[in-house]
């Protein structure tokens, strides 16, 4: 495995190659509303609950004055690793009071490795580094990382301290966060990905919207909807 140099390209230039490598080896599955990191404009959304979101309960808290936008996903899934170009050009367009994050649910036990790996990553503070990349490594390079030490040579391979991923994916932070998003996804009752969630409150899905590209107009009514609300 090549190691990939994270420090010379920025996270748009990430987007390219993703986009590069998703035309070339997964296309065609279907209409990609972005082409080269930019976003098709839409019409107006009409929010509808019920139809194009719904309404769920979650124990995820927005920081305060903020939105939370939590793009919910598996570094496995071919759909999100389509829509990633898609979420990149979109969430460059949403208001400062928006937080948006990946986040990953562990669906299914055969879901939990890769969604320990994130949280790994993610406290590891090395996450920027290494998101797009795996989703690379996964879905352009073809590799199947299953077991724990082959995912820790993945990251290692990425510029990760090897001992100290291993330490922190056996970590009880990491076996805690796991153990959270189960819960969030069960509360929400989500039952695939790749789905939104806003302010713990609001979830979008690609079959509600009718594609996970058309997740994100929706997504962005209920943050003006919200704000909105916030100003009453």
């Amino acid at each position: 495995m090549a190691i990939l140099n994270t420090g010379a390209m920025t996270w748009s230039g990430w987007m390219r190659v993703v986009f590069l490598g998703l035309t070339l080896s997964l296309a065609p599955l279907g209409v990609l509303h972005a082409a080269d990191g930019v976003v098709t404009p839409t019409a107006p959304v009409k929010l509808q609950e019920n139809v194009n979101y719904r309404v769920v309960i979650t124990d995820e808290v927005a920081p305060k004055g903020k939105i939370l936008v939590q793009e919910l996903f598996w570094y496995g899934c071919p759909h999100c690793f389509h829509l990633e170009p898609a979420i990149d050009a979109w969430r460059k367009t949403l208001p400062a009071n928006v937080d948006y994050e990946p986040y990953a649910l562990p669906l299914t036990p055969a879901w939990v490795p890769l969604t320990k790996a994130f949280f790994a990553a993610k406290l590891m503070g090395v996450l920027p580094q290494t998101h797009l990349q795996v989703f690379a490594d996964i879905h352009v390079k073809n590799m199947r990382p299953n077991t724990p030490e082959q995912i820790a040579d993945m990251y290692a391979d990425l510029g990760v301290n090897r001992a100290q991923f291993v330490q922190m994916y056996n970590s009880f932070g990491v076996d805690n966060a796991v153990r959270q998003a189960q819960a969030v996804g069960q509360d929400a009752g989500v039952t695939g990905v790749p789905a939104l969630l806003i302010n713990g409150k609001y979830l979008v899905t690609g079959d509600m919207a009718g594609s996970n590209e058309a997740m994100l107009p929706i997504a962005s009514a209920l943050i003006a909807k919200i704000t909105a609300d916030q100003k009453k």
